[in-house]
């Protein structure tokens, strides 16, 4: 089986709300390709900030593809404007359900978010995944998460020892750490596990904001069921390494400046 590799697509920095650039941004995804072999396309997450176009962009990929799966990022749950927040009721998670529901009427595209699903004979699972914070005040000023994401309109208070003004953050973030973990932590096999946010530390310096860029549980993950690869995204940086015998694959196309050079990688299972 041949698996195409993206991630961090941020489809609103090249083509926002115009479906002529959309369709010239996917010809040109799809020229990219080293070959003319279109089976399986993955998503690793943050397609973009609007449902409708990130919509409009999977149903131009359906056509050359047997089968997609996506999964989702931080970015797709971003609410960018008090429109959006007042759309989806000042929940990131509505807009991320609406957007499950759209893809449904798709029928080669699977979204996935905590299940596992057999195709051709392999066994891909999938979900978004999230970080740790072990420091809200640090976290609320570090990381863009912490101000467009929501799971309610009055948002979280918290005061710290000898700290006259409060910190203000917009969603539960232990909650969705938890809940996330909850997800994988049983899980008992799949050949191709597919996640936003990386299974280990992939760079190795000792910025304190690393911590949001990987989840502290993965390689206990990667050795219980042995998956085969898994691909993620998150942080904009092809990635092709081994890591306890699964092949770790990140292929971002991340912001306009980032990735000049971009195609489509290829993976054989």
């Amino acid at each position: 089986m041949k698996i195409d590799v993206i991630s961090d697509i941020h489809l609103d920095f090249y083509a926002r709300f115009n479906r002529v650039k959309t369709e010239a941004f996917v010809e040109k995804l799809i020229k990219s390709k080293k070959d003319k072999i279109f089976e399986v396309l993955v998503i690793a997450g943050d397609i973009g900030h609007y449902n409708e176009d990130n919509l409009y962009l999977i149903e131009l990929l359906s056509k050359h593809y047997e089968k997609i799966f996506i999964t989702w990022g931080n970015h797709d749950l971003y609410l960018l404007s008090s429109q959006y927040t007042e759309k989806y009721n000042y929940n990131s998670f509505n807009r991320l359900n609406e957007f499950k529901d759209m893809l449904k009427s798709i029928e080669n595209v699977t979204f996935l978010d905590g299940q596992k699903v057999e195709y051709k004979g392999k066994i891909f699972w999938g979900s978004g995944l999230w970080y740790n914070v072990t420091s809200i005040e640090h976290w609320s000023n570090y990381m863009n998460d912490s101000k467009y994401i929501y799971d309610r309109k009055d948002g979280y208070k918290i005061v710290l020892p000898y700290d006259f003004f409060p910190i203000e953050y917009r969603f539960n973030t232990a909650k969705l750490y938890e809940t996330e973990y909850e997800k994988i932590k049983n899980l008992d096999y799949a050949d191709v596990i597919i996640t936003h946010i990386p299974p280990v530390k992939i760079f190795d310096n000792f910025e304190r904001g690393d911590d949001y860029f990987y989840v502290d549980y993965g390689e206990e993950i990667i050795e219980k069921i042995k998956p085969k690869i898994w691909i993620f995204g998150h942080i904009h940086a092809k990635t092709y390494k081994s890591f306890k015998g699964c092949k770790l694959v990140a292929n971002p196309l991340g912001y306009p400046e980032e990735n000049d050079k971009f195609i489509l990688e290829s993976l054989e299972i």
